[in-house]
Order: C-alpha cells, then sequence, then structure tokens
C-alpha cells in the first residue's frame, strides 16, 4: 500500500528512555522543563477530537523521543478516550523498544493491533548497539516479550532493526533469525543521521552495499514467508504523490504542546532551532484547549508532492512516483530543504527500482 495510506494520529508520550542505543537519533536535551518531558493527556484528548472531526481514520500510534511504555498509564487513557469516539473502529499502533514488563505485556496483548519492536537481530548485536542506561543487554527481555505477543493472532507483530556496519552486509542473517522467532515482517534502514541534541553516534555506510544486501535478504525472505522491507521501497507497489502521511499532513503530538507532522520534528522551537521546524505546524493552548494549525505550513509540507518533484529536484527520475522523494524528515535533517533529497536514499531506490517488481501487488505492511 502506497505509504501515504497510512493515515493516523501518533502521540510521542515521553522523552524519558530506558535504554542507551549507540545510534539515538532523537533529541536528548537537557535543559528541558519537567512539564515538558510527557504528553499532554488534556493535549491528546485534544487531539482525538480533532483527526476525528477532520479525518475518516480511526487510527492512534504510541511513538516518543523516548520509550512510549514508561508512560502506560497515560497511554491506557488516551485508548479509552479514543476508544469512547470510535468504538470498535478504532485501531491502535504501538512503537517499542521491547524493553517493559508482564503486566504492559499484557495490556498490548489485549489492546494492541500493530505492534513494531526495535531489536537490531541476535543476542551480539542487539546487546551491543542497544543497551539499557546502565550498559546491561536487553536481547532476553525484548526476545521474551516479542515470542510471547507474537503468538497472539489479533496482534501484527514486526521488528524495525537499525542497521550499522555490523549488520549491513549480513542481513540474509536477519532474515534467518527473525524467522527462527516466528516473526514474519521485518523493517530495516541504516542508523539516521542525528539530529540536533542528540547523543548518538554518527555511522557511515555505502548505499550501494546495503541495496545488494537488503535484494538478496528479500528473496530469501519472500521464500520463507517473511516481508523483509526498508523505507525506500514502501511505495513499490503502488504509485503515489506523497512519499508518506507526513506530507498531507498527519498530526503527531509532541511533549511540549506542538503539532508536528513527522517523527523527525519532536519538539517545538523552544527547544530545536534547527531546520527542522518547518515540520512544526501547530500549537496547543492548555487554557482555552484549542490547537492552532499554521495553514501556510500545511501548504509549504503538502508542497512536498511528486508532480512538483518531478519538475524539479527529482527531474528526469522515472521511479518519483513510487517514491515522492523519500522520508521528508529525513531530508529535512540532512538537507535543510522540504524539497531536497537524501543522495545516498535516491541511490537506494534506483538501485532496487531496476531489479525489484513495482506496481504489481500491494505489500502486506508497512513500517511506521
Amino acid at each position: 500500500m502506497a505509504h501515504v495510506r497510512k493515515q493516523m494520529i501518533s502521540f510521542f508520550m515521553t522523552t524519558k528512555c530506558n535504554l542507551a542505543c549507540k545510534y539515538c537519533y532523537t533529541p536528548k536535551l537537557k535543559n528541558l522543563k519537567k512539564e515538558d518531558q510527557q504528553l499532554s493527556l488534556k493535549f491528546a484528548k485534544k487531539g482525538i477530537d480533532d483527526f476525528f472531526r477532520d479525518s475518516p481514520s480511526r487510527y492512534i500510534r504510541f511513538y516518543g523521543i523516548g520509550e512510549p511504555t514508561l508512560e502506560i498509564e497515560k497511554i491506557k487513557k488516551i485508548c479509552e478516550y479514543a476508544r469512547e469516539k470510535a468504538g470498535d473502529k478504532l485501531f491502535v499502533e504501538l512503537q517499542t523498544n521491547g524493553c517493559f514488563s508482564k503486566s504492559v505485556r499484557d495490556w498490548i496483548s489485549k489492546n494492541v493491533n500493530v505492534l513494531w519492536v526495535s531489536c537490531d537481530g541476535p543476542a551480539e548485536v542487539q546487546d551491543a548497539q542497544r543497551p539499557t542506561r546502565g550498559g546491561k543487554g536487553t536481547s532476553k527481555l525484548v526476545v521474551e516479550n516479542l515470542t510471547y505477543l507474537n503468538q497472539f493472532k489479533n496482534i501484527q507483530v514486526g521488528v524495525r532493526a537499525t542497521l550499522t556496519d555490523r549488520m549491513i552486509e549480513r542481513q540474509d542473517e536477519l532474515v534467518d533469525y527473525f524467522h527462527s522467532l516466528g516473526i514474519k515482517y521485518v523493517n530495516v534502514l541504516p542508523a539516521f543521521s542525528p539530529v540536533e541534541g542528540s547523543e548518538g553516534e554518527k555511522f557511515t555506510w555505502d548505499p550501494i552495499k546495503f541495496a545488494q544486501n537488503f535484494l538478496k535478504a528479500h528473496k530469501k525472505a519472500e521464500k520463507l514467508g517473511v516481508w523483509y522491507n526498508t523505507m525506500c521501497i514502501v511505495n513499490f507497489d503502488e504509485p503515489t504523490r506523497h512519499a508518506c502521511r507526513s506530507c498531507t499532513p498527519c498530526p503527531h503530538l509532541t511533549t511540549d504542546g506542538y503539532i508536528s507532522c513527522c517523527d523527525f520534528a519532536q519538539l517545538g522551537p523552544e527547544y530545536e532551532k534547527n531546520a527542522l521546524q518547518q515540520l512544526i505546524y501547530g500549537k496547543y493552548d492548555e487554557k482555552t484547549n484549542t490547537i492552532t494549525y499554521n495553514e501556510d505550513k500545511i501548504a509549504k509540507i503538502r508542497h512536498r508532492c511528486a508532480e512538483e518533484l518531478e519538475k524539479t529536484t527529482c527531474k528526469g527520475c522515472k521511479y518519483v512516483r513510487n517514491c515522492a522523494g523519500g522520508c521528508m524528515g529525513q531530508v529535512v535533517n540532512e538537507t535543510g530543504d522540504l524539497m531536497g533529497k537524501c543522495e545516498q536514499n535516491c541511490q537506494i531506490v534506483n538501485y532496487l527500482a531496476k531489479r525489484m517488481p513495482r506496481n504489481k501487488k500491494l505489500h502486506p505492511a508497512f513500517h511506521s
């Protein structure tokens, strides 16, 4: 399905995290006010009111700078409120690092429809790249939670693996590993460049080497009944105007009271003064319980579409309708330009588009 079909409201629950991932791209600012470290329940409810008013979608998603399940009680309240409004039509997605308790796991099993767990592969890789803040390994707990939740037929369980130089050329091993755990949906991508305020390391990688090894792993996964995906092929199944929901835009509620259109833009201008503020298009006023939307910014965000890109940035590219410029947040983070492009991603798209079927059948699942 063209990624833009995934219309939903996202809640950035907290800036706190129980892990210290080596490549974390999200900001870890030390000057955050206490009240800006967790999402306001009142703001979340107002966001739901506006989204359900303006969109037929009843899809809600939990994500964040930090680990969303650290705010599980607030997640429960948001789900209860959304279910009062949407009834049986409510669809819930959670993206998590998988390091949560049995009580959280039990709640997830009864209330979440789509679960994406960040897991980078076998213990040697997971424990090195995604340790706890105290430096301990996380693989055992993540695998325990993954395999437990994967047995429930009411949940689509997938993993999101971030690739550093440890695994770029071992992607076929990732397929074997996750297949051995019974996982049928795997999404991979090389580590992002950190945004301003991040403590993560910046990794360098070869886009063609990634693409070659991705294609090999994708073919292997197909034979095993595993969907092995990456952001660069999410629109290979049908032509699209927009790369994803961010370009329409769909609301992402930040902990400090702003409306963002993308997972990359996670805080407002008081804390981040970089180019990602182009992706912030609304502000919540707690006193009046209203959200003010900036229509000029919305228009500029929507302007990033295939027909505009093929006139300028993507001129002459025959794959623009199966890419639409790729991830807008990554582009703005790396180039500062809403209409810019990530050269590495372009190389991946071109390599894979020449070797993979396009516009033949819809993909079975999509991440983010």
